[in-house]
């Protein structure tokens, strides 16, 4: 007998979870992450705890957490297309400023 496995729901993860899967996939502590975009450890407690972060910090969170950026914003995979659109680029590979 053969088992069939249909294609099954993917339950939806809310944006406090993300930031904390984020941050803990970067084995970083909350103040680590606090000194890494300029916030209080507080600031990212309250971030992991339901308050919702402007856009920027949560591109900044990105960043320093080396953390695809549109799945932090959106619960949603990097594109399979693989054009980097939505990629954060890793430490030390981010383009120079003037």
């Amino acid at each position: 007998m053969t088992t069939s496995y249909g294609v099954g729901r993917v339950p939806a993860i809310d944006l406090p979870i993300r930031l904390r899967v984020a941050r803990e996939s970067a084995e970083m502590s909350q103040a680590d992450l606090a000194k890494a975009i300029g916030a209080s450890r507080a600031t990212i407690a309250n971030y992991e705890q339901r308050k919702t972060p402007k856009r920027s910090t949560v591109m900044a969170w990105a960043m320093a957490t080396g953390v695809d950026a549109r799945w932090l914003l959106t619960g949603e995979a990097p594109s399979p297309d693989g054009d980097g659109a939505s990629s954060v680029r890793p430490k030390g590979f981010e383009p120079l400023t003037s």
